[in-house]
């Protein structure tokens, strides 16, 4: 398995595995088996598991977390993210803490090694009121600047989270924009379907 460079991260393989099949999202499995997969994948060489909470209302997490029983084999890092929507700013760190505190007791972990804002970040109240459908699926460019941000770069100090990245997709030229300032996201998470491509 070749393993990739990725930004300010340690190097990973280049090949991920994600949580969707773990949480049992496309289709009907065992505890068992997800777990084999889990420790085939890193017999195959695969660095890297993509993960969150809406993975099977948690169970990628616990998969993840039965197969190591808390102890990721050298090199393996996992990933968790949150949907934070348009909450109130007073209530985003305690959605954020306790969206990873959670993520952190189903993997038996005292740290994810990479944390997704999977929220769309939008340019502005005007773009969010034309998507109602969405709105809970989008954060503002100001309340991501203001507040989400700066409690990232303070979770990574208090090393809850080795790093931060973005969901990017939404809105291209405000996640663009994002990845030109200061602090910038360690990652960024595109979706790239070559049957049907949402990544234009």
């Amino acid at each position: 398995m070749q393993q990739k460079s990725f930004g300010r991260l340690p190097p990973v393989s280049a090949l991920t595995l994600g949580g969707g099949g773990l949480g049992m999202l496309w289709g009907e499995t065992t505890v068992e088996e997800c777990v084999a997969t889990v420790h085939e994948a890193v017999a195959s060489g695969i660095t890297l598991f993509d993960l969150a909470p809406r993975y099977g209302d948690g169970k990628a997490e616990e998969i993840v977390g039965t197969a190591f029983a808390g102890q990721l084999p050298p090199g393996v890092r996992v990933t968790s993210k949150c949907n934070l929507g348009n909450a109130p700013p007073a209530e985003i760190e305690t959605l954020l803490r306790r969206s990873i505190e959670g993520s952190l007791k189903r993997l038996r972990l005292d740290r994810l090694d990479l944390f997704f804002l999977h929220s769309n970040v939008v340019p502005d109240a005007a773009y969010l009121a034309r998507q109602p459908d969405a709105a809970a699926r989008m954060t503002l460019y100001a309340t991501f600047v203001e507040h989400v941000r700066p409690l990232f770069e303070r979770l990574v100090g208090e090393e809850v989270i080795g790093a931060w990245g973005l969901t990017g997709i939404g809105h291209p030229d405000t996640i663009i924009k994002l990845v030109g300032e200061r602090p910038a996201p360690s990652a960024v998470q595109c979706i790239a379907n070559l049957l049907d491509s949402p990544a234009g």
